[in-house]
């Protein structure tokens, strides 16, 4: 059984009546989204395609977390306008300019970017705009929520601390009660500034109002229920959003799938705060480019995009290495001799297929690798290099090469 299809199978068995099953994704489009990020797409859209093959309804939620605040300037971005943009540290992406002026926000110009990059694999998306969401005041009655019982979920995180143990009792016990007394668990806009450097100090007894400063100089009163400008804490948005889009499952890098990570805290959240099961949780390796050390990073510049890899992989082969690569095992994007072998073992699974020789994982993972409107041509890749260097990869004369080996 392919692990997507294990995957499926939990979900209906945890929630066998449900009319439409929702597997989410999440990304903050704080520079150039990569393809590592595109495991956190590609996990749950196998699992949706499972699902949908069992006769269920599933849709793949994308949410852009373009209110997250901005804690780095990529090296791509500062290549660009320099270090003119590291006064926007602190603000939500949505409200930084686009630094080539062609987008109306920094979000939306990498929105754009990976949306456009993606559109060859014909993913069926339904995307949330977190701005969009927290501003139109859709999580208001969530946020009070939260504050209400902000010290349970002081004592939830707390709980997940590692404890300095050259501290006694009695300091730690102070220490504690110091940091439960100031917690919020949301962070205030500053109009002037537009950053979240703010702090609360004081919040009303119902918790729909609030005092702040910011660092700015600048303090002022918030109202909950009229005022949007504010965000939840990411463990806490985490689990108060997998309520309010009622999400059956969601990956996360091995980061998140840590004991101690954010799955753990926001899975607590979830079911003490919101009264909610928390979805079904995938953590997955992460992807790395053969030849270098480190993980892609948006904030760091090392990063490749799905449009850049998508000049010498076909949208299949993309498809199929996440595919046929168990989520908790790491893999190589190949820029050298490897591409070729890729290629020769997608062909032949895909000729299996076609030919009924294939075994079941394997008409599973084909399955998964299929784009609506194409039919991929097994194309003997080696041969094609080879022939291709010596007529400089011209098209027509590639043809006229293959055609006379009986290969069009």
């Amino acid at each position: 059984m392919h692990w997507s299809e294990e995957i499926a199978r939990r979900i209906i068995e945890r929630n066998p009546q449900k009319e439409e099953y929702v597997c989410a994704a999440g990304v903050s489009p704080s520079g150039s989204v990569h393809i590592g990020n595109f495991r956190d797409f590609a996990t749950p859209l196998f699992v949706v395609k499972a699902l949908q093959k069992q006769g269920k309804k599933a849709r793949l939620l994308v949410s852009w977390d373009e209110f997250d605040r901005c804690r780095k300037i990529p090296a791509n971005v500062q290549a660009v306008v320099g270090s003119d943009y590291d006064k926007y540290i602190g603000c939500p992406y949505v409200d930084i300019p686009d630094p080539w002026g062609c987008h109306e926000s920094y979000a939306a110009h990498f929105e754009e970017e990976f949306l456009k990059g993606i559109a060859p694999f014909g993913m069926e998306l339904d995307c949330r705009y977190q701005a969009e969401m927290y501003r139109s005041g859709k999580y208001t009655k969530d946020i009070i929520e939260a504050i209400q019982k902000r010290d349970e979920i002081f004592e939830i995180l707390d709980s997940f601390k590692t404890k300095d143990n050259s501290k006694s009792e009695e300091e730690l016990k102070a220490e504690h009660d110091a940091e439960k007394a100031v917690y919020s668990p949301v962070s205030i806009f500053c109009p002037e500034c537009q950053t979240d450097f703010t702090k609360i100090t004081a919040f009303s007894e119902d918790g729909t109002e609030a005092d702040y400063t910011c660092r700015c100089g600048h303090s002022a009163h918030f109202d909950f229920k009229t005022n949007f400008n504010c965000k939840l804490g990411w463990k806490v948005d985490w689990a108060m959003r997998w309520r309010y889009e009622q999400v059956d499952f969601e990956p996360g890098g091995k980061d998140h799938a840590a004991p101690t990570g954010s799955y753990s805290n926001s899975k607590i959240i979830s079911k003490k705060i919101f009264g909610y099961d928390a979805p079904i949780f995938q953590g997955y390796e992460f992807i790395g480019i053969k030849g270098m050390t480190g993980k892609m990073s948006s904030s760091s510049g090392l990063n490749l995009t799905p449009d850049t890899l998508l000049k010498l992989y076909q949208p299949e082969v993309l498809l199929w290495l996440y595919a046929k690569t168990d989520p908790t095992k790491a893999f190589d994007i190949c820029f050298d001799d490897g591409i070729l072998r890729q290629y020769f073992e997608f062909d032949k699974m895909l000729t299996d297929c076609r030919e009924g020789r294939a075994n079941e994982l394997t008409q599973d993972i084909m399955y998964n690798c299929h784009v609506n409107g194409r039919e991929p041509a097994t194309v003997p890749m080696a041969l094609l290099v080879q022939l291709g260097s010596v007529v400089n990869f011209n098209v027509p004369m590639l043809e006229t090469v293959f055609e006379k080996i009986g290969t069009p």
